[in-house]
């Protein structure tokens, strides 16, 4: 009889330490987990060809598709790293929803979320490591190119405003004139800066100011003198790609105030 209950006690003893290693095995496995490895992956292949194609083409509802396709794969994982990146990713959706965002607003934030996809391909395995540098490095790269564009689209517009207003009024190209306000106005009214605010509401003036039988000359004369100086002031704050081209803008604005006078 008691070999019978050493034998079952024997048994009960294998079969406890079978269970307990079976459980720390899978305790490992989970705490093992390499990053970029969760049970919802998107599919990072065909994000990236999602990203490499013309962005002005995009519909705006697939590209927040794909962000939430990511987050939703990453907001739930206890690596650091991913988490980050889940952030980041949740701050550019916040961006694009909104649609007020400017260029280089959305542009600041692929390159944050480029960073963090970088730092979670540093730990990644081997299969997906390339494809998140690649992905990262792609990020970057169009965060930068959306700002550079905005900044050339900016300039381009501020030159032809230059360009068309003329001390003899007579000789001002208003429809470039016009389409340059309206593009301008429509960038700083939307602005929560009181500054800009006020650049915008001269903007309105001056191309109500500029319509034929509109206004006297000394009712222009002093908004454009207003905007001219606002528009200096401007400048010294303006990014250095079109910190001159505003300069030029304000001092012009200035000119043609002074000929009216």
């Amino acid at each position: 009889m008691s070999g019978k209950s050493e034998s079952k006690k024997d048994t009960g003893n294998k079969e406890d330490k079978t269970t307990k290693a079976s459980s720390s095995d899978t305790s490992k496995s989970k705490s093992q987990e390499p990053k970029g490895e969760t049970t919802d992956n998107p599919n990072i292949d065909s994000l990236l060809e999602f990203l490499q194609g013309d962005l002005s083409t995009i519909d705006a509802a697939a590209g927040l598709e794909a962000v939430d396709e990511w987050y939703n794969a990453l907001h739930k994982s206890k690596d650091q790293d991913s988490k980050e990146l889940a952030n980041s990713l949740k701050e550019l959706k916040q961006l694009l929803k909104g649609g007020k965002a400017s260029g280089h607003e959305v542009g600041e934030a692929l390159i944050h979320v480029g960073d963090r996809t970088m730092d979670v391909a540093t730990d990644s395995d081997k299969e997906v490591k390339a494809t998140l540098q690649k992905l990262g490095k792609h990020l970057t790269k169009v965060g930068n190119s959306l700002g550079k564009a905005e900044d050339q689209e900016n300039i381009d517009s501020i030159n032809t405003l230059t360009e068309a207003l003329d001390e003899d009024l007579e000789s001002v190209e208003m429809e470039a004139a016009t389409a340059a306000i309206d593009h301008w106005y429509g960038i700083l009214h939307k602005s929560d800066d009181k500054h800009s605010q006020k650049i915008a509401d001269n903007l309105k003036k001056l191309k109500q100011s500029l319509k034929p039988s509109k206004g006297k000359k000394t009712d222009l004369a002093e908004v454009l003198a207003e905007l001219g100086a606002q528009t200096i002031e401007a400048a010294a704050e303006a990014p250095r790609g079109i910190k001159g081209a505003v300069q030029r803008l304000g001092k012009r604005l200035t000119k043609i105030s002074k000929a009216l006078e």
